[in-house]
């Protein structure tokens, strides 16, 4: 079961921002108008003037659209409107993105770059290594400052808020034949099992990275996860199918904490 994500930040839409910006662009002629009415009315005589306007270009139209939040945080799009993504900005279609994902969770990938109307995003769509491009105008942007990192060598998962380490876990990792993958990926979705004693312990954070193969009783299929267990004597050894497994309490922990869109990395 999907949870939603605790104290979500206030999102920015680049359609709600174009809205504001067409609104003022069509009041200036009118503000301009009666200032020259206002300039020429003493003299009780027409003024004859003519006044040089310079439209909007769209590449200008779509920089001022993409209202990016401030704030030092990761950058999140969450998707609002069904949308293509593409190879590269505008480029090839390779996969249709919808509003939530397989297991239900709004659709939020994290931003790792930007191209005028192109938000260059980071989603199991693309696949491990590869950004995914969607238009700015189908989602919704956010900041969060939560990150995870973690180590396969030190078999460790630390936690930073602000920049700054909250929590350093033991975790178990990929066995040296389904090997944990490496790079920048996201979370995608937070559950719960409603199953404690499962092979998923009580929560799952679920990744954008995929395994090379897929993975015995997970409706994730290739996915990549965080997730608790009750065998925790595995925690500490390269035991799993590439997922990252971790305590109870401190699967509960991260499900309480981490939004979507999380940026996670994993080194070797």
């Amino acid at each position: 079961m999907p949870v939603s994500d605790p104290q979500p930040p206030a999102r920015y839409t680049w359609r709600s921002v174009a809205a504001g910006l067409a609104a003022l662009v069509c009041a200036i002629p009118i503000v301009v108008a009666l200032l020259l009415g206002s300039a020429g009315g003493g003299s009780g005589a027409t003024a004859q003037t003519t006044a040089k306007f310079t439209p909007l270009t769209r590449r200008t139209l779509s920089l001022l659209n993409l209202l990016v939040p401030p704030g030092n945080g990761s950058l999140v799009a969450v998707v609002e409107h069904p949308a293509k993504m593409r190879s590269s900005p505008g480029g090839r279609v390779f996969a249709n993105v919808a509003t939530h994902t397989q297991f239900g969770s709004p659709d939020a990938m994290w931003v790792v770059r930007l191209s005028g109307p192109w938000l260059g995003v980071i989603s199991p769509l693309a696949g491990n290594g590869h950004v995914g491009w969607i238009p700015a105008a189908d989602a919704s942007l956010s900041r969060i400052n939560w990150k995870l990192e973690v180590s396969l060598s030190r078999r460790q998962l630390t936690v930073l808020f602000n920049g700054h380490v909250r929590e350093r876990y033991t975790i178990a990792v990929g066995a040296p034949d389904a090997p944990t993958p490496t790079g920048r990926f996201a979370v995608t979705d937070r559950l719960t099992t409603g199953d404690p004693t499962g092979p998923y312990g009580c929560c799952i954070l679920a990744l954008s990275a995929k395994a090379p193969h897929a993975i015995s009783d997970w409706d994730g299929g290739y996915r990549i996860a965080i997730h608790s267990t009750p065998e925790t004597s595995t925690i500490g050894e390269p035991v799993s199918h590439g997922c990252m497994r971790l305590t109870l309490p401190d699967g509960q922990w991260l499900l309480d904490h981490i939004p979507l869109g999380t940026p996670t990395l994993i080194t070797t």
